[in-house]
């Protein structure tokens, strides 16, 4: 081991080896590569890849000889497709990729390296799967440097209380086992979160958050750890409406690209978006005499930050094409996925979110700028985080404090009123423009209390922004989404609608929709709808 190692500190053309483990979600359970070519950002990521060398633990048979291949995808695949194909795209390579992943396996026992007896003793088999190949390396004369671990598992000791509490002491001695065995103490790892999107994120969500505390204590107390945000990425849904367990084909290739973002930022290295067009630059508009700035906040979930909605498909619509490009009188700020990525200034109104997606702002803005006052510029803030849940937007707070989203949503909306204002302007704060969760309508619990829920944030959210008739517009759950009971979910917030002064809501069964979100075609229009619905209002001077 040691000799490759030193050979190739001094050769830059060393292969880059990679170790991918951990359980289903890094195997690829329902992730399908028939239909990797349906999502246009990924078009033609199931090309096999012959310069990438790839290796994988046999789960069939335990004295399997490790054999390196091309990297292609079977019938199903991981995150190793996108993230050979992102590394190699930015100049990183030659690669290899080593994969040990079992599905339902456990840290406390199958990947413990004590390895009890009563495990799958995956750190041994894995152990020899790394020496095996590296090994195969050295025979062909190969240079090679081991340049980072992968990791995506905990969900089973997630769900098992006597279990979730132990994992970080046995995350932390697996690390450093690996590392010593291997000799190779520097040995960077990279932690994909388990998604708050899927099913656990909300019927096991206290065991989630002891997880995501576990792996924290991990990620403070050992050094080259490296966190990868993964609740803002698509994630499977079943046919009857609830959340999955696995990310899917869609959620796989974009896990892939976000562990080789991590690595690329860990490297020092730039990190290639897919913002159509470039990062506009900053725009500071001088105030127009007799104008104002009409400030507009879009926020949500999945339908709001765009799940299912591709730049790529907007020039294929007729009526929307132009909309692919920056409206260059329409500043923008935004928030996504938590947090995951946001403007520090503003920019022309346009599509920014790295994965290729866009929710009903670019419409929305276009329909409003057609119809109102050249003299007052327009100023739309999005803040949204797809893989939330009623409670994570609570004012009250959400008690896994790290899910809480009230606090910086409300910061987010005075931040860029009192920006505007110190630059001069009058600004007038317009309406908030809400699509209802589709995680809380599936989920009964959720669901039952999401009228009273709102109810209670708006009024809170009225109070804090000191706008006591701030208007609300909140579109409806379409019917033709599997989600759950939407004439329920649409009726109770019609009903608090009717009681609730300033509360409009906007109906969306006579749009396009697809299985599970409205997609390119529904989401533009739904945009417009929103637009619609706030020039039907008096058009008011602000709080």
């Amino acid at each position: 081991m040691t000799g490759g190692l030193l050979v190739a500190a001094d050769q830059p053309r060393a292969i880059r080896v990679f170790l991918l483990a951990g359980q289903s979600n890094m195997e690829g359970a329902d992730s399908r590569a028939r239909r990797i070519d349906e999502f246009p950002e990924f078009q033609g990521a199931g090309a096999p890849q012959p310069e990438v060398l790839f290796t994988a633990l046999s789960l069939s048979d335990t004295n399997a000889s490790t054999v390196w291949s091309p990297l292609a995808p079977g019938d199903s695949f991981g995150p190793e497709i996108t993230f050979a194909r992102k590394l190699t795209r930015s100049g990183i390579a030659p690669i290899a990729l080593i994969k040990s992943a079992v599905g339902g396996t456990t840290m406390a026992f199958d990947w413990n390296p004590a390895a009890p007896s009563d495990g799958q003793r995956l750190y041994p088999r894995t152990l020899k799967l790394i020496r095996e190949a590296l090994q195969a390396l050295d025979r062909r004369g190969l240079p090679y440097r081991l340049e980072g671990v992968l990791w995506h598992q905990g969900e089973n000791d997630m769900l098992e209380p006597k279990l979730n509490r132990r994992y970080a002491q046995g995350l932390t001695e697996l690390v450093q086992r690996l590392r010593q065995d291997l000799q190779a103490p520097e040995l960077n790892w990279f932690i994909g979160e388990v998604s708050e999107k899927g099913i656990w994120g909300m019927d096991n969500r206290r065991n989630l958050a002891v997880l995501r505390e576990q792996q924290e204590v991990v990620l403070k107390g050992l050094p080259r750890m490296h966190w990868v945000p993964t609740s803002h990425l698509a994630f499977d849904v079943m046919d009857s409406g609830q959340p999955h367990y696995h990310f899917g084909t869609q959620g796989q290739l974009q896990l892939g690209e976000a562990f080789a973002d991590a690595y690329l930022r860990a490297a020092g290295k730039s990190v290639a978006t897919r913002r159509r067009p470039p990062h506009p630059e900053p725009v500071t508009p001088a105030p127009k005499k007799g104008g104002r700035v009409r400030l507009f906040v879009l926020a949500g979930q999945r339908t709001m930050e765009g799940e299912d909605a591709f730049v790529a498909q907007i020039p294929q619509i007729s009526g929307f094409r132009e909309l692919a490009k920056p409206q260059r009188q329409i500043l923008f700020r935004y928030s996504l996925g938590g947090g995951v990525q946001t403007s520090s200034q503003w920019e022309p109104l346009g599509p920014v979110d790295d994965l290729g997606n866009f929710g009903p702002e670019l419409s929305f803005g276009a329909h409003l700028r057609r119809i109102l006052p050249s003299e007052d510029t327009l100023a739309i803030i999005k803040f949204t985080h797809s893989g939330a849940q009623g409670p994570d937007w609570s004012p009250d707070g959400s008690p896994e404090k790290h899910r809480n989203l009230y606090p910086a949503f409300t910061a987010f909306i005075r931040a860029a009123m009192d920006d505007l204002t110190g630059k001069g302007h009058a600004c007038t704060l317009e309406g908030i423009f809400w699509h209802p969760g589709e995680n809380d309508t599936y989920f009964a619990p959720y669901r039952l209390n999401y009228a009273a829920w709102m109810r209670r944030w708006i009024t809170q959210v009225r109070l804090d922004l000191k706008a006591p008739t701030l208007p609300w517009f909140i579109s409806q759950q379409h019917p033709a989404a599997i989600w759950g009971p939407m004439a329920e979910i649409n009726g109770s917030l019609q009903a608090m609608a009717q009681t609730e002064a300033g509360v409009v809501m906007v109906p969306t069964s006579h749009l396009p929709h697809a299985r599970t979100q409205f997609a390119t075609h529904g989401t533009l229009l739904l945009g417009e709808e929103f637009a619609k619905a706030y020039l039907k209002q008096p058009h008011r001077a602000g709080p």
